[in-house]
Parts: structure tokens; C-alpha cells; sequence
């Protein structure tokens, strides 16, 4: 290598589809998504997503919600739509009613007072409405009582009165709700509207929300969004985080944002790309093993792991170095001073070699990671893990170490309990946060004894204990398991990994078939039916409630053998936790209802 910088392969950004690609698809449930994160825009004036947004359900959506509502703040964009000419005929017709509509209702009630304390809802709401519509800021305490509704829609019209008036002494009361479902989106909308004056009060919010993984990820893409450097050095803090998922976040929050590493910070950074090394040390040596023993099932797993601590490390070392390679240090080498940029520069070498040849990785050659092992033992010295306490240790790893469904997959992968420590760490799980562990942990015990689950049982909470015990008598059946759910969804969204699906996986319901059939299809959800003899599952979608039970199409459920059900509001959480990730579900969906 010589006395030349090594330098980094190219760092793969994440993209996020933008507004065109959303409003492409042509889908009911996109269409009616878009409007709902998009009603602050067109409330607060901003009429420029009309002219991008194709799909028919977001205007059917912005019609009926202005009828309903009849919200004069939403008179622009009706105007806009009736005096185009590029929306169809009858659209515009029908928005220029509305229009109407709403103009005369507002002329009746013009001399009504203006206040939010009023006792009956309907004329709350009409009054935060016109209040929304005016120029007068409305006071705090009247903004207060809709936060403190318990309505949802009461709630959103005192986020839109914080954001339309700039209402920066209540940011702190926006950001809680960020973690309120049904207005977590216009609660980010709101925050980011405010641009950078919004950055103290994310900031400092943030430190307050340690307790709440999810909503700090959401503050760190707001913060990636509105910042640019100045002003990150308090968040540059975070990557010394616990939380593997926050350190990832933080690192493409500052990357975004052009953070440049001080002076002062830059050993801690080194310390911490050391660490990670030490970290993918460890993960080589268990693929070695793996593969010493043949165990493909894991080993993939494993690999995954490899990769994404991989993808981490890189990040880290284009933010720390940036992105000029890691340097040679001649001072350094001629004073005798240990400075850790020569061990980093050579193992960064270990690491990316092909890459650097522009070579790809052949992950399947027997000897790869044999080699790398060797490379890096010279820093960190370790044996190859004897393969039995290699599988307890994975299922005994830290959650932000080892992602959960590689656990569950190990867990799935062992025989049965043959050593009482083993047996402690599998029980241990039975108290898991994650349903997907606590139902292969039961699943193994039942494979190996279940005394093991007799003495333990009374001590497992009541609400997850009824689970656990069909599972143990073995009357679960195996397609009404997380995992085979998470394994189901991956195959329907490719893209996403099962790790990520874990989230839909749980939302997600299972129906079997008595031979009575399964008659009818929840409002609100994506359908899967699985028949004898079919390959593919039939897909049905219903967004609307039925009421009548003669309208549900019986043939639909009278032959298939199960059903998967995936409520529509669990994708639209999994859109506010995984822009970057979401779009490939509901273009799956396009592509099921063409």
C-alpha cells in the first residue's frame, strides 16, 4: 500500500422516491396517503403538488374531504382544479360545486364568534377552521385545548394553526406529537415547515426523547432535512449511542448534512472505527465457523450482518476522513507516537480491497473470509468460535449487535436443547420484547422437553402466556407464526429485508379456514388467500367499511385454505418509520390492482 491514502469505495446513498415518483402511482390507497401528507400544503397555500400529482384518488380524496369538511382554507385549491384545463371535465364541475358549496356556508356563518372553547365539536372544529383561514394569531391556550382533545382531527387543526402561524414557542408541543399515531405525518409536516428555526427546539426535544427509539429516528430525518452542518456538533454526540439503529441514523443525518469532524473529535471517531472493526473481527470469525460446519442457514444470516456492519463502517469512515481516504501519518511514524490511523488504514485495506480494485465481493468463495480473518487477527487476536457456543452466543448477543431475526433464525435452526446453559438463554427469551423470539424460543423448548417451560410458565405474563402455551401443546399452526409471516412479506416485498418486516409481520393477521369459510374481509386491509393447488396467493384490497354482510364476495374465501391480513394503517406507520423504504409497497400494490 505504501505511503498513499487508501482510499474509500463509493459511498451508496439511500434515495428517497421523490413527490413525480409518489404521484405516479395510480392506486386508491396511494392516492388516498398522499392527500392526508399533503393536506398542510394545500391548507397553508402551497398548490405546487397539484400540478405534480397524477393520481385520480388524491383529487376523489381532496373533493371529498372538502365537501365534508367544508374548510374555506381549502378554496384555492378547488379554484385551481376548476379553472384547470388538466384535469378531466367532470372534476372540475364537481370542484367548482364544492367551491361553491363551502363559499355559502361561510357567508351564513360569517358573523359567528371566533373562539376554540366552545362546548359542541362541530362548531369547534368550524371555529379553528376559520381561525385557520384568517390572519389573526391565534392565542396559546386556545391551541392548547385542540392538543389536548382527544379527538386526532382536533389535534391536527392545532398543528396546522402552529405551523400557518409560526408558532416557534410551541414546536416542543409539535414534536410530541410525532409519536402519535394518525398525525405523526402532519406533525413532521408542521415541524418541517419551520426550516432551520426549527433546529434548537429538534434538538432539544431530542435529548428528552432517549426513551423512544422510533421518535428519535424521526427527529434526526427532520434535522437531516432542515440542517446543514453548522449547528450538528451536539448530534455528532449520538453515534456513541447504545442503539445501533440511532448510530446508523446519525451517521446519514451528519453525512446529508455535510457535517465536517472537528479537530477535537477526531480520536473519539477513530476509537469508534477501531471498535467497529473489532466488531466485523468477530462476525468473520463465526462465518468461519459457520461454514466449517456447514450451516447455510445461518451463515447467510451472518453475512447479512457482515454487510450491513460493513455499509456502517464505511459511512463512518467517509464522515471521519472525509472522504479523502485515511491518511498516512509520517509525523506520527518517525516520532514513534501509536496513533491509530495506521492500524485503521490497514484494515480498512482487509476490508475493502476488492472494492478498491473494483472487484466485486465473492462472498461464496470458501477462502474469503478465511483470509480476511487471518489479516485481522494480527489486531485483534481471537480463536475460530467452537460452533455449539457460537449459536448461544448469538442468541445471548446484544439486540444492537445482532439484529433480531438473525436470533430467530438461529433459534429456528438448533435441533433441540442439549446443555442446561443453552436452555437458560432459550428461556430467557420467553420474556423477550420481540414476539418473533418468544414464539421460536417456545417452539424449541417444545422440540426439546417442555419442562423447561413448566417451570418457567407462571412467571410469563398472562398476556403473552395463552400464545406460548398452544405453541408448547403444539396447537399453533406454523402459518400463524411471526416468522413465517416476515418470511411471506419478504417475498412479496423483496427490497425490504426481514428484519424491517418484523414491524408489518406482527400487525399482521392470520384466518384459517373450518370448512364453516371465512366470509368476510376487515375494512382497511390488503388481503392474502391461499388455495390448494396455487402457487401465488389471490390479492384483494378493501379500503372502505362494508356494512352489509351480503356484499362481501364469499367465493373469494370459500376455497383458499388461509389467509394473511395486512391492516393499511400498519403500512402507513411503516411509511413514517421507513420513507426510504416504503415506496416498493405500494408499488407492489399498483402493480396487484392493474
Amino acid at each position: 500500500m505504501g505511503n498513499r491514502p487508501f482510499i474509500f469505495p463509493i459511498l451508496k446513498t439511500k434515495k428517497v422516491p421523490d413527490l413525480f415518483e409518489w404521484g405516479s402511482l395510480k392506486n386508491k390507497f396511494s392516492g388516498k396517503t398522499l392527500f392526508r401528507l399533503k393536506l398542510y400544503s394545500l391548507i397553508t397555500g402551497d398548490l405546487s403538488v397539484l400540478d405534480i400529482i397524477s393520481n385520480k384518488w388524491f383529487f376523489e380524496e381532496l373533493l371529498d374531504y372538502s365537501r365534508l369538511a367544508a374548510d374555506t382554507n381549502l378554496l384555492p385549491a378547488l379554484g385551481k382544479i376548476a379553472k384547470s384545463a388538466k384535469y378531466d371535465e367532470s372534476l372540475r364541475q364537481r370542484a367548482s360545486e364544492i367551491a361553491e358549496t363551502i363559499e355559502d356556508k361561510s357567508v351564513k356563518k360569517k358573523n359567528v364568534s371566533i373562539s376554540v372553547s366552545e362546548k359542541d365539536d362541530s362548531a369547534r372544529a368550524e371555529n379553528a377552521l376559520k381561525i385557520l383561514a384568517g390572519t389573526r394569531s391565534p392565542q396559546t391556550t386556545e391551541v392548547l385545548r385542540l392538543l389536548r382533545d382527544k379527538s386526532t382531527e382536533f389535534k391536527r387543526l392545532a398543528l396546522f394553526l402552529i405551523g400557518k402561524f409560526k408558532m416557534t414557542d410551541m414546536i416542543q408541543e409539535a414534536c410530541e406529537c410525532l409519536s402519535i399515531n394518525d398525525i405523526e405525518d402532519d406533525a413532521y409536516t408542521v415541524i418541517l415547515s419551520f426550516g432551520t428555526a426549527a433546529s434548537k427546539e429538534i434538538n432539544k426535544y431530542y435529548l428528552t426523547a432517549s426513551g423512544n427509539i422510533n421518535t428519535r429516528k424521526t427527529l434526526l430525518r427532520l434535522l437531516s432535512q432542515i440542517n446543514k452542518s453548522a449547528g450538528m456538533s451536539s448530534l455528532s454526540e449520538q453515534i456513541w449511542s447504545s442503539s445501533r439503529q440511532i448510530k446508523e441514523m446519525v451517521l446519514d443525518t451528519l453525512l446529508a448534512s455535510e457535517y465536517n469532524v472537528k479537530k477535537d473529535e477526531t480520536d473519539r471517531f477513530k476509537n469508534n472505527i477501531y471498535d467497529t472493526f473489532g466488531t466485523l473481527t468477530w462476525i468473520i470469525s463465526s462465518l468461519v465457523s459457520l461454514r466449517k460446519n456447514s450451516d447455510a442457514v445461518i451463515s447467510a444470516e451472518m453475512n447479512k450482518e457482515y454487510v450491513r456492519w460493513k455499509n456502517y463502517l464505511l459511512n463512518l469512515l467517509t464522515l471521519t476522513f472525509d472522504n479523502k481516504g485515511v491518511p498516512f501519518d509520517e509525523k506520527n511514524l518517525k516520532t514513534g507516537k501509536n496513533d491509530l490511523s495506521k492500524s485503521i488504514r490497514e484494515m480498512t485495506g482487509i476490508i475493502y480491497d476488492n472494492a478498491a480494485r473494483q472487484k466485486p465481493d465473492d462472498y461464496a468463495d470458501p477462502v474469503y473470509f478465511k483470509k480476511k480473518l487471518k489479516k485481522l487477527q494480527r489486531y485483534f487476536p481471537c480463536e475460530i468460535p467452537e460452533y455449539k457456543s457460537l449459536l448461544e452466543d448469538i442468541i445471548n448477543c446484544d439486540y444492537n449487535l445482532i439484529s433480531v431475526w438473525t436470533k430467530a433464525c438461529t433459534i429456528r435452526n438448533i435441533k433441540e436443547i442439549e446443555d442446561e446453559n443453552l436452555g437458560e438463554s432459550v428461556v430467557a427469551l420467553l420474556f423477550s420484547p420481540e414476539e418473533v423470539l418468544r414464539e421460536e424460543s417456545a417452539r424449541l423448548i417444545a422440540r426439546s422437553g417442555r419442562e423447561l417451560y413448566r417451570t418457567t410458565a407462571e412467571r410469563i405474563p398472562e398476556v403473552t402466556r395463552k400464545k406460548l402455551d398452544r405453541i408448547i401443546a403444539g396447537e399453533s399452526l406454523v402459518n400463524e407464526l411471526v416468522f413465517e409471516k416476515a418470511e411471506f412479506l419478504s417475498s412479496c416485498f423483496p427490497e425490504l429485508n426481514e428484519d424491517e418486516l418484523l414491524f408489518l409481520a406482527e400487525k399482521t393477521f392470520f384466518a384459517m379456514n373450518d370448512k364453516s369459510g371465512i366470509y368476510s374481509q376487515p375494512s382497511g386491509t390488503i388481503l392474502w388467500s391461499f388455495s390448494e393447488g396455487k402457487t401465488e396467493p389471490d390479492f384483494y384490497i378493501n379500503h372502505d367499511d362494508i356494512t352489509d354482510p351480503g356484499q362481501h364476495i364469499k367465493d373469494i374465501r370459500d376455497k383458499c385454505s388461509f389467509c394473511y391480513g395486512l391492516p393499511l394503517k400498519a403500512v402507513r406507520e411503516f411509511n413514517f418509520q421507513y420513507p426510504e423504504k416504503s415506496f416498493g409497497i405500494f408499488k407492489y400494490i399498483d402493480n396487484k390492482e392493474e
